[in-house]
């Protein structure tokens, strides 16, 4: 019985390595190229937990952003739309094999969609889209995983208008991972940069740069969570050029015009009312350029901005112009009138009235008349 149990197991043995040794040799069989290379490595593959065979493991992520173009900075509503270039990669444990054994495969190209890839969110967003939803993934023979995510954000970015049209902007774009802690996914930030050829016809790009932070949350379960963050700040200065050259020296000239023309010489007839009338113009038009400027700013407690306390000067001294002019005006008016009354011997007939009816000594009558004639003929 000992003699047959022995002929049995090995016999059962044997069997299975011949089956085996038949899977191989089927494999082998195959053509090696990336299309078998893809489906031996994703038939068992799991795309919903890290790609790590040990649980304990750190899962490091290296993070590289780049900003392809400033789209647009809305200063009203406090925000910035960026186009992002995001590349990350890491090591996927499960997608590695051997180059030897595929004909020299050393670099495969699969949809990201496919395998497993890190949650790695801007928080700071208002809006955010893909610009490419289907790209794919560049996973190398030893398991490093590369994927370049193209975003278009909208951030918000608090902003500081107090030096308008001379100012400069600092934005933060939080970056990390939405679900894992620090214990099991890290990020290594190799930097920020701009890329060469981007272009604003407004802002100049001054600093890109990043700092990770780790910062910890209370859950709802009694604990916290501690996770990594990275914090992207973004220097922005405004080229201040269209605001000099539309606004500020156009206002200067309406303002300076309009006050030589308030205080000029009068004509023959010494009509002035239209002076007063071109001041009241420039005063309408220094309102409208406020409003113009005040429009675009968005409501801050810093009060108002650099340009708009110049245009509200420019509107003050048109105001202290016009009132001005009106008193000439009516001292003007006044003088005027006084004139045609003397020209009209309006007072010296007062003056007579007055001593005829007045009760005078006749000796005093006498001299005043004698020095008045005296004054006449002389």
């Amino acid at each position: 019985m000992k003699l047959i149990f022995l002929v049995f197991i090995f016999s059962n043995r044997f069997s299975c390595q011949g089956n085996n040794t038949l899977e191989i040799d089927l494999i082998n069989y195959e053509e090696r190229n990336e299309r078998t290379l893809a489906k031996f490595l994703l038939d068992d593959y799991y795309k919903n937990a890290r790609p790590v065979r040990n649980s304990s493991s750190i899962l490091n992520v290296t993070a590289l952003i780049q900003i392809y173009n400033l789209v647009e900075v809305n200063e009203k509503n406090e925000q910035i739309k960026l186009l992002l270039w995001f590349p990350q990669s890491w090591r996927d444990e499960y997608l590695t094999w051997d180059p030897e054994e595929w004909n020299g495969i050393e670099k495969i190209i699969i949809p990201k969609a496919m395998i497993w890839v890190p949650d790695g969110n801007i928080f700071n967003t208002v809006a955010e889209a893909e610009t490419m939803e289907n790209h794919n993934a560049r996973v190398r023979y030893d398991g490093k995983v590369e994927v370049d995510f193209n975003k278009l954000v909208d951030l918000t970015c608090p902003m500081s208008v107090s030096s308008f049209p001379f100012d400069s902007q600092l934005c933060a774009l939080q970056f990390g991972s939405w679900s894992y802690p620090n214990n099991v996914l890290s990020f290594n930030v190799m930097g920020a940069w701009v890329h060469e050829k981007e272009k604003n016809s407004e802002w100049d790009i001054i600093d890109f740069n990043a700092t990770k932070l780790v910062r910890g949350y209370n859950d709802t379960l009694g604990g916290a969570n501690v996770y990594e963050e990275i914090f992207y700040y973004l220097e922005l200065k405004r080229k201040p050029h269209y605001y000099i050259v539309v606004i500020i020296i156009p206002t200067f000239a309406i303002v300076t015009v309009s006050n030589i023309g308030l205080f000029t010489p009068h004509g023959v007839h010494g009509d002035r009312e239209e002076h007063v009338s071109l001041g009241l113009t420039t005063m309408l038009t220094m309102a409208v350029i406020l409003d113009m400027v005040t429009g675009q700013m968005p409501k801050s407690s810093e009060g108002i901005p650099l340009l708009g306390k110049y245009v509200l000067i420019e509107f003050a001294i048109s105001i202290i112009a016009v009132l001005v002019s009106i008193l000439v005006i009516f001292a003007h008016e006044r003088m005027l009138y006084l004139e045609k009354l003397r020209q009209s011997g309006f007072f010296e007939s007062s003056r007579r009235a007055t001593f005829k009816k007045s009760h005078w000594p006749k000796w005093n009558k006498m001299i005043y008349f004698q020095s008045h004639e005296t004054q006449k003929k002389s």
